[in-house]
């Protein structure tokens, strides 16, 4: 297959746009499948991992191809929940231009404006997809207006809806000029002119010809069209009811003869770490391939889903990881429909299969050829939002969690877990609680593991409010040799966020030299669990001042014993108080929730920053205790009906209010009881 006559392109779009039903409308019209997939119905060849079904949402990336006027179309499904929003940076890695389909009845909604960040910041052709037309009390014009008030006007129909709502039957191509059948022929006409206006200056030459009064033909606009929408310059507008199989053969159509090819998109470059770089394109005759997703399925194994830039993946070929720089057997090679598999001989320049039985690679690998250098760029993971803590039900999972755990992180590199041994508590963490939830879903169905998951604990510490001096004794005379060690200690507050600072301030040998460094890790211990609520001490400045030693009884493990009990003893007189981690919270969401956001902030206890416009929406940034921002993405979505976004960074330590304090000193106090 020559790579001018493949196309790769990611559906892509807010959760609910239809972007499945388009899949599966698609498949069906090109004859892939006899009968129409529906996610509602559960039939979907595209969403069949048994989570999709059960919540009748896509959750994972999905890859389908399918022939259409003797080309050859890989088609790449993406959610719309920003909870799995890392499969969308995987499919807009590799794919070489992005469909963006928008619910006529929504219009463009937050998801949508993400995701064209992420697809114009690959610099991919773009294309929108007004989906769902036959929608009652629906108008396809209004979406429109929309769109290019917010994309600007390099956003031009390319059709016109013939009928709205209930009465939308299909579309008319604005090219050929033919509107015949429109409901409005004047906004018809208008659009036809200025989207042919729009494609005749991208090209001097068409410009000259159509100022000097010359009639511009259909294949001079078509051909400037896709030269337009290939660098990016234009992005066309469709319409269709994919549910109803209207507007999808056009569509087809129109992505065949106007997408970007392989052989259109700017070379990949193979970069070493020492910067050297090699260009890669499709007719390059070594191998090169990029993993892009991984996914365990059950008595099959791994399954490696690549996308081929040069030469051909075959089976039989030894091909080097380019992280490990060791070789990958490959074995068998497959195309993929949903989860149907066609083991094929070759995947090449511009294709997108699966492998399987690798030994060591993993999702953003590059797989080349032994003669070639460097690696490809991986894929720009979003970075974990939340966290919950999980308990395995009985203590013989523990080791299939963890093993459970590890292969679900292969999968999706947004999901991390690890144990944290200042909580003890395991912690798994990732983009919203839904994505949570799926998670704790596959580790029982794929695993057989059951977990109960818990609040995660609160990383607490304690300081000081004012100086105070300390004094440790540990004498101990029994039959034979003794320990003798006694110090005294000063310690005192420093800035928020200073941590520790140990002075030596003894002069002469009332402790000698070689005691001294085992009295500052006695301290250092101490530290470790406060006298308040037994967490952290930060932000105290410790000075030793004197001491006593005994020639013979005096050791290392005295003076670190003294050390300990000279902080604590200062500590308690020191007027300690609680501090609680303080996060910067930033959410985005549509003016109208404005409102309501920032009043549950402020229920939160948390301190607005500030406010400004982000294209059509608000970003409020704010300080918030994270002992609030449990389950918050839940509390977003509700309240923002799915249309807001958050982020979060650890700020700062701050103190507890003391009618809280009190309450919270008692919890962790009888926690650390239950646990001695």
């Amino acid at each position: 297959m020559k790579a001018d006559k493949i196309r790769n392109i990611a559906l892509v779009g807010h959760g609910s746009s239809g972007k499945t039903t388009l899949a599966e409308a698609m498949l069906f019209a090109t004859g892939v499948t006899k009968r129409k997939g529906s996610v509602d119905q559960g039939t979907s060849i595209l969403d069949a991992d048994p989570e999709e079904v059960k919540r009748k949402i896509t959750i994972n990336l999905a890859l389908a191809h399918f022939n259409h006027r003797n080309t050859w179309v890989n088609l790449l499904d993406t959610p719309g929940y920003f909870d799995f929003e890392a499969e969308v940076h995987s499919a807009l890695r590799v794919a070489d231009n992005a469909l963006f389909v928008v619910n006529v009845q929504e219009g463009v909604e937050v998801g949508t404006e993400n995701y064209w960040k992420l697809a114009a910041k690959r610099g991919l052709p773009r294309f929108f997809f007004v989906n769902k037309c036959k929608m009652e009390e629906t108008d396809p014009v209004q979406v429109v207006q929309e769109i290019q008030s917010i994309f600007g006007n390099k956003a031009v129909p390319v059709q016109f809806p013939v009928g709205k709502g209930g009465n939308f039957s299909g579309v008319v191509d604005l090219l050929k000029g033919n509107l015949e059948g429109v409901d409005d022929p004047d906004t018809a006409q208008a659009w036809r002119e200025a989207t042919l206006e729009s494609i005749i200056e991208l090209s001097e030459d068409l410009l000259n010809r159509y100022l000097e009064g010359e009639e511009i033909d259909e294949a001079s606009i078509r051909e400037t069209l896709r030269q337009g929408i290939v660098q990016g310059e234009l992005f066309p507008i469709l319409f269709g009811d994919a549910a109803a199989d209207l507007g999808v053969q056009e569509l087809l159509d129109f992505l065949v003869d106007f997408a970007a090819s392989p052989a259109d998109r700017p070379p990949e470059i193979l970069r070493t770490p020492e910067g050297e770089e090699t260009e890669v394109t499709p007719d390059l005759d070594k191998t090169t391939a990029l993993v892009f997703k991984t996914f365990s399925e059950p008595h099959v194994g791994e399954l490696y889903f690549v996308r081929v830039f040069s030469g051909a993946v075959k089976s039989g070929d030894e091909l080097i990881n380019a992280r490990t720089e060791r070789p990958e057997k490959i074995n068998q090679v497959y195309l993929m429909t949903g989860r149907e598999r066609k083991e094929v001989k070759a995947l090449e320049a511009g294709m997108m299969g699966v492998l399987v039985k690798l030994k060591d690679t993993h999702t953003g690998d590059t797989l080349r050829d032994k003669d070639l250098k460097g690696a490809f760029e991986g894929i720009d993971f979003p970075e974990p939002k939340i966290s919950i803590a999980i308990v395995p039900k009985t203590r013989e999972d523990e080791e299939k969690v963890m093993a459970g755990l590890n292969r679900l992180h292969n999968e999706d590199p947004s999901f991390t877990f690890g144990y944290d041994p200042e909580l003890k508590q395991t912690l798994i963490s990732g983009l919203g609680e839904l994505h949570l939830d799926v998670i704790v879903a596959k580790l029982k169905e794929k695993f057989g593991v059951e977990i109960l998951t818990e609040k995660p604990k609160i990383p607490y510490r304690e300081s000081i409010r004012k100086p105070a001096q300390g004094m440790g004794k540990y004498v101990k005379q029994t039959g034979g040799r003794g320990q003798y060690g006694i110090c005294y200690i000063k310690i005192e507050p420093l800035p928020r966020g200073q941590g520790y600072e140990f002075v030596d301030a003894i002069f002469g040998g009332a402790i000698p030299q070689n005691f001294r460094p085992s009295v500052e890790v006695g301290i250092k211990k101490a530290m470790e669990k406060g006298v308040l609520a037994g967490v952290p001490v930060v932000d105290v400045k410790v000075t030793l001042y004197d001491g006593k030693y005994h020639p013979v009884d005096s050791s290392n493990l005295a003076f670190e014993i003294a050390g300990s009990m000279a902080f604590r003893d200062a500590e308690e007189k020191a007027d300690p108080y609680l501090l609680e981690p303080i996060y910067e919270l930033e959410v985005i969401v549509p003016e109208e929730y404005m409102g309501d956001i920032i009043g549950d902030i402020n229920a939160r206890r948390g301190r607005i920053l500030g406010m400004e416009a982000e294209g059509r929406y608000q970003k409020i940034r704010a300080h918030v205790p994270l002992a609030e921002l449990y389950k918050y993405a839940t509390t977003l979505r509700s309240i923002t009906k799915g249309r807001g976004t958050f982020t979060l960074k650890f700020s700062h330590y701050d103190e507890v209010p003391r009618e809280i304090a009190q309450r919270v000193i008692e919890q962790l106090r009888k926690e650390q009881a239950e646990e001695e």
